[in-house]
């Protein structure tokens, strides 16, 4: 596989990996403003809350991941 293939195919992967980010934070936005709106901060709403911020955390990472890549492919 030439190297070219190969940097277009771990973009592709980061960009999928990506969306899947993207639904986990919308998904777990909602959970967290119905339960605030129900005004039930328990365990669920803590845990929802270090989910976000880590799913947010991961976003930031494989975006910069695909800025790197997309660098990489400029190169060749």
């Amino acid at each position: 596989m030439a190297k070219i293939d190969k940097i277009k195919e771990t973009l592709n992967s980061l960009r999928v990996g990506l969306s899947i980010i993207s639904a986990l934070l919308i998904t777990l936005g909602g959970t967290l403003g119905s339960l605030y709106k129900k005004d039930e901060i328990d365990i669920l709403f803590w845990v929802s809350t270090i989910l976000f911020f880590g799913f947010l955390i991961v976003g930031f990472v494989t975006i910069h991941k695909i800025r790197i890549k997309t660098d990489e492919l400029e190169d060749l």
